[in-house]
């Protein structure tokens, strides 16, 4: 249980820092309180994630802000890749790169309800809510699958492989030591 805590904070501080360095155009304001702004620039980076494949497509993130291009997807691919490296066990670094996936996925629903101070009134911040909302269950479903399932399965490919290149290794190196009878 140790290692698959370890395991899901790696990967959530991978998508998180690779996220602040990727869309550096996200600035932390300094007008709102540190934890709100906190929570929003989380939000605002997290945003960005959740649309990989429409992103690599050429289609703007969400609410329409603008075009991130491949850097979400290079940034779920690579993450998922270093979890895989770094378990060597594929049903653990399935497990790990799922539940982070879904960890940001309610972040960044429950943040949108949490942000709610910034709106000054009901009306704008239920028509942004929407908006975003319809925006990513109606017009970008497939990025929702994507987000959940490929990086997953990227994740417990490389740990597969590293798996089985340490076997394939220590089977060699064994076959190498057994002494053989002589005849």
């Amino acid at each position: 249980m140790r290692s698959f805590l370890m395991g899901l904070g790696t990967m959530l501080a991978s998508l998180t820092v690779g996220s602040l360095l990727a869309f550096n155009t996200v600035a932390f304001s300094s007008q709102l309180p540190l934890q709100l702004g906190v929570l929003k620039l989380l939000h605002d980076i997290y945003s960005f994630l959740l649309t990989p494949l429409s992103s690599a497509l050429g289609a703007p993130s969400l609410g329409g802000q603008m075009n991130v291009g491949i850097w979400p997807l290079i940034i779920w691919i690579f993450s998922s890749i270093f979890i895989g490296l770094l378990t060597g066990e594929p049903v653990r670094a399935g497990k790990i790169v799922f539940t982070s996936a879904s960890i940001v996925f309610t972040f960044w629903i429950f943040s949108n309800f949490m942000l709610y101070s910034l709106w000054n009134d009901n009306l704008r911040w239920l028509s942004e809510v929407d908006k975003v909302m319809s925006d990513l269950f109606l017009y970008r479903a497939l990025d929702i699958i994507f987000f959940l399932a490929v990086p997953s399965i990227v994740s417990a490919t490389s740990a597969f492989i590293i798996f089985y290149l340490v076997t394939a290794k220590e089977r060699s190196s064994n076959l190498e030591d057994e002494d053989y009878p002589t005849m």
